[in-house]
């Protein structure tokens, strides 16, 4: 029966994410994951089935059982969600001090994006914590700059005591180092988490973000 082991890379990556939090232990510990209903059934037909991201495909052929796996969420994937919340927080907060500062164009079109585009998906993580009855991080949770990438409170009042060509830079520093650590996380979650719409959106954050570091890192060359 066609079933998929996490490698050693990325049971690593998985503990990384629950060390974020100073999680050591594992669903049982915490409590806080959904086991996932499994059943089992004979196929017809010949199916490819996708593997997670990064892995090869299963093909089922006609006549081998299959499992079929629904629902379910693990520690990893909470972690993720919730702290995701507070890092996409901080980039708002970040972003929106552009409109007012910035002095190139292109850099107050890549704080737009990121206001359209994390300001949907803290919406996403925000119903995807509620719907499973668990707590929505607190406002404030932002200033805890222990997560990757997260710039400290000393930082974020220079970067707002800035203006012009120096927030140009600053700003686009900062805002590449908090992407590569969204990047850190989300890679982490892709790796162990469980949760179909949690892997989707750490998968979207990875693609989308180190696209936005790729663009900032070009306007900062030419600034």
């Amino acid at each position: 029966m066609p079933r998929v082991t996490p490698g050693s890379t990325a049971a690593a990556a998985a503990l990384a994410l629950l060390a974020l939090a100073g999680c050591a232990g594992d669903d049982g510990d915490t409590g806080r994951g959904a086991p996932a209903t499994t059943t089992t059934a004979t196929s017809d037909t010949r199916v490819v089935a996708p593997g997670r991201p990064g892995e090869t495909a299963d093909v089922i052929e006609p006549g081998e059982d299959i499992e079929i796996v629904e629902g379910g969420y693990s520690e990893i994937d909470v972690r993720f969600v919730e702290q995701m919340i507070p890092h996409h927080r901080q980039a708002l907060t970040m972003a929106e001090l552009a409109a007012d500062r910035a002095q190139d164009e292109r850099v107050l079109l890549v704080a737009d994006r990121i206001i359209a585009g994390q300001g949907a998906e803290i919406t996403v993580l925000e119903n995807w914590l509620e719907q499973r009855g668990l707590p929505v991080p607190p406002a404030g949770a932002e200033h805890d700059h222990g997560l990757p990438g997260m710039i400290t409170p000393l930082q974020l009042e220079q970067l707002t005591n800035t203006s012009g060509a120096e927030f140009d830079e600053l700003f686009l520093t900062y805002m590449s180092q908090h992407h590569a650590g969204a990047i850190e996380m989300a890679d982490a979650a892709v790796a162990g988490g469980t949760d179909q719409l949690a892997l989707e959106l750490a998968t979207d954050v990875s693609v989308t973000q180190g696209v936005e570091i790729d663009r900032m890192r070009e306007i900062l060359d030419t600034l």
